[in-house]
């Protein structure tokens, strides 16, 4: 509608593209050995977070439409979604490793001690099964990730533990058994990539809130519609 009422959209836009602008410069400060993408994702996520209230300003957020509110929370989902994709992108870490039993490895503020490999079964495999214990000053999370072989087709999977937290989440595989009698163990931490599906949340219900305000809207405009028609041949 900026178009066709010609508002000044570009004005309204100087702040938010400041605020991407510092998110882009405080990346350079703060993490400079992270990629341009990440950076990049920040500076878009900055921008588009700070862009995507500017339909409520100037106006009772309490009597703005539905598609209106729908259309502010799927912006912003959009923007927190990058946020998640940025974070994952600049600050994963990984950890390739063997490890015996007893042994502590670091991944990211994680230790992560492989406390025992045992033998698993299903239906129709069997596995190995590791037993790791992970902590970073809070109270310790359990993580039992399995290497399965199929017999039929022969076929060999790795089955991830993972352990999700509302900062990141916590990937651990275990791999084969290694000659010096210790286990393969490959490790992962995310930390925000929850942000991900916290954006795409808001960005389903945003769609939905934008449904709901049409479908009420051309409600409202043909029961006015019956109305006038009553009303002029009553």
């Amino acid at each position: 509608s900026w178009r066709r009422e010609r508002r000044a959209i570009w004005g309204q836009l100087k702040i938010p593209a400041l605020l991407g602008g510092a998110a882009l410069a405080s990346t350079i400060v703060l993490a400079p050995d992270i990629h341009i993408l990440p950076r990049l994702g920040f500076a878009v996520a900055a921008f588009l977070a700070s862009a995507s209230i500017l339909p409520l300003l100037g106006r009772n957020p309490l009597r703005a439409p539905l598609a209106t509110w729908g259309m502010v929370l799927a912006h912003f989902g959009i923007a927190i979604a990058l946020g998640g994709m940025a974070a994952n992108a600049a600050f994963t870490t990984e950890r390739l490793a063997v490890a015996k039993p007893g042994e502590i490895l670091n991944v990211g503020p994680w230790l992560v001690q492989l406390q025992d490999v045992t033998p698993a079964a299903g239906q129709n495999w069997t596995a190995v099964e590791a037993q790791l214990k992970a902590s970073r000053g809070a109270g310790p999370v359990i993580l039992k990730p399995q290497t399965r072989f199929f017999s039929n087709p022969p076929t060999e999977t790795n089955e991830a533990a993972i352990e999700t937290f509302w900062n990141g989440q916590l990937y651990t595989v275990v791999g084969k058994a290694d000659p010096s009698g210790g286990w393969q163990l490959r490790l992962w931490w995310k930390p925000f990539v929850t942000l991900i599906w916290a954006g795409g949340a808001l960005i389903a219900f945003g769609g939905a809130l934008a449904l709901l305000g049409r479908l009420w809207r051309l409600r409202r405009r043909r029961e006015a519609a019956a109305e006038w028609r009553r009303e002029r041949y009553a």
